[in-house]
């Protein structure tokens, strides 16, 4: 399977270079090698310091400021929360690149790979401290600028609490998909949901409409997965920028998996392949091929 890039719509994009230059004034310009390396992450520059562009879609953040708007706001009012869920989001996927041994994003090497897995944890952690003061720090008022700070927090407990969840996942053969979905709904759909709610908070919404519209995109989030899912096992590297092999060799119990398991005619080539702690190449490429079957 593979999928064409495609360019966001013009509303997802019309705010994207206020974002960028809000982005960018709140990860800073220090020359040290953490600053330098949470750019790297955000996809400005190369590995040598070099100027880039190959970060991600800003989905999160979009969301936020489309929500704003949405809902009677502006996109100024969201930008602070807007900044703060894609900090977020990074922070969230330096980690997470580490956990799942990902040794590429975008087509380029994950930060691990090129400080270490303990200092690729700092910076991490530089970008989880960026999106909080980005929030807090912000000249939102102060009701709006707690409401939507408690929101954010929130959400990132429920991403982590996901992603422990799909860990442990891992070595067990009985995860269910109603483990499955309340798993994604945590680990990708907080952070879908969230920026929604920020923004909601942000422009002034009332609590009925920010929680409603939360609850919403949590469940989009869902099928953000899902969809992330299959590209994980049939996705076309040179579209995605990222192996297709992964979540085979970490026996991740994805949506795909669960279905395989379900089925005797793929059971047995999914349990031989997880008894290997790393499957070759090569039986993973006919696993896939036969769950596809």
């Amino acid at each position: 399977m593979t999928t064409a890039a495609a360019s966001p719509p013009s509303a997802l994009t019309a705010h994207l270079d206020a974002l960028e230059d809000a982005l960018r004034a709140a990860v800073g310009t220090d020359e040290g090698g953490l600053a330098a390396s949470a750019r790297y992450v955000m996809g400005w520059e190369d590995e040598e310091g070099r100027p880039a562009t190959t970060g991600g879609k800003r989905i999160r953040p979009a969301l936020c400021l489309l929500a704003a708007e949405a809902l009677g706001g502006s996109a100024a009012e969201a930008m602070p929360g807007a900044v703060a869920v894609e900090l977020i989001h990074n922070f969230s996927l330096v980690h997470d690149e580490i956990q799942d041994r990902d040794a590429e994003r975008h087509h380029r090497p994950t930060i691990w790979r090129i400080v270490g897995e303990a200092q690729a944890i700092n910076v991490g952690d530089f970008l989880l401290t960026r999106a909080l003061r980005a929030l807090s720090e912000s000249d939102a008022p102060s009701e709006r600028r707690v409401a939507a700070l408690d929101a954010l927090l929130a959400a990132t407990d429920d991403m982590i609490g996901g992603q422990w969840n799909d860990l442990s996942f891992e070595p067990r053969e009985d995860v269910s998909v109603e483990d499955y979905l309340a798993m994604v709904e945590g680990k990708t759909g907080a952070l879908i949901g969230a920026p929604l709610q920020m923004g909601a908070i942000l422009s002034g919404a009332p609590t009925e409409q920010s929680d409603g519209i939360r609850d919403w995109g949590r469940k989009v989030g869902l099928a953000f997965q899902v969809r992330d899912d299959i590209l994980g096992i049939w996705g076309d590297p040179s579209v995605t920028g990222k192996s297709n092999q992964n979540d085979l060799a970490r026996h991740k119990k994805t949506l795909p998996v669960i279905a395989a398991l379900a089925e005797p005619r793929t059971r047995t080539a999914i349990e031989r392949l997880f008894a290997h702690d790393e499957p070759p190449a090569a039986e993973i490429e006919a696993v896939s091929v036969q769950m596809e079957a």
